[in-house]
């Protein structure tokens, strides 16, 4: 579904990433790991197109997608949870999630302006995955806790059904419950849904429980990768301890 191939980058003379590649099978979650500034959001932002590499290959759907703008990753099927959550505070709940919808490309074509119109139908499955959605669908998003300002970002997203969904750091000061609660349905997403996601974090034990594959990096580069069950103590230990 994705295969970054020896991507570089630089903001100005820093070099930030050194030929990094990695690969995400469709129907997968793989998890990127690392110490804080090592360059994993800005990988994430190169995929999505909020950053142009100097080099390498982004290859999406089998399509290199590394020249387009984001606009057209997110239309062709690519979804971001930014770190942070990102949410609008001062928008309900149900405009959050409205916002999506902006990501869909079935919406019908308007016949005067020849453009595509969004639907404004936020799917009913979003609320099935996500209920507190719906039971504080009119409150502001600045009102929501932490946790559930993450549900509704990971809604957000999901609202534009894609077929690649990124999250950066998504258990990031979130409650114990709401983290097993993203995990399920992470896993609903790729098991049922065949969707395949990449995602940043830090948090060991989530990624050993919902994760498939891990890549860790370290100043710009991989430095380990393998299947979640090859995540031994002395890996973490090598590559994560501060």
């Amino acid at each position: 579904m994705l295969n970054i191939r020896d991507i570089q980058f630089a903001y100005g003379s820093v070099q930030v990433l050194h030929d990094v590649s990695l690969e995400v099978p469709k129907g997968s979650v793989v998890c990127l790991m690392g110490r804080n500034g090592v360059g994993k959001t800005t990988l994430i932002r190169n995929i999505v197109g909020l950053e142009k590499p100097s080099r390498g290959t982004i290859t999406f759907a089998g399509i290199n997608v590394a020249n387009q703008p984001a606009h057209a990753r997110i239309r062709g099927g690519m979804a971001l949870v930014p770190q942070g959550r990102m949410i609008f505070p001062k928008l309900t709940v149900t405009e959050n999630l409205r916002v999506g919808l902006a990501g869909r490309s079935d919406g019908p074509i308007n016949w005067i302006t020849g453009r595509q119109v969004s639907p404004k139908a936020v799917p009913g499955e979003i609320f099935e995955l996500f209920p507190m959605l719906k039971e504080m669908g009119q409150r502001r998003g600045g009102d929501l806790s932490g946790g559930q300002q993450q549900q509704l970002a990971i809604g957000r997203a999901l609202v534009g059904e894609p077929r690649l969904l990124l999250l950066d750091e998504p258990t990031e000061g979130i409650q114990p419950n709401i983290i097993q609660e993203i995990g399920r349905v992470l896993k609903y997403l790729t098991t049922e849904k065949d969707m395949t996601i990449l995602l940043v974090e830090q948090y060991v034990d989530f990624i050993k429980e919902f994760g498939d594959h891990f890549y860790i990096m370290n100043r710009g580069r991989v430095v380990a990768n393998g299947d979640t069950p090859q995540l031994s103590e002395d890996i973490v230990r090598q590559h994560l301890s501060v």
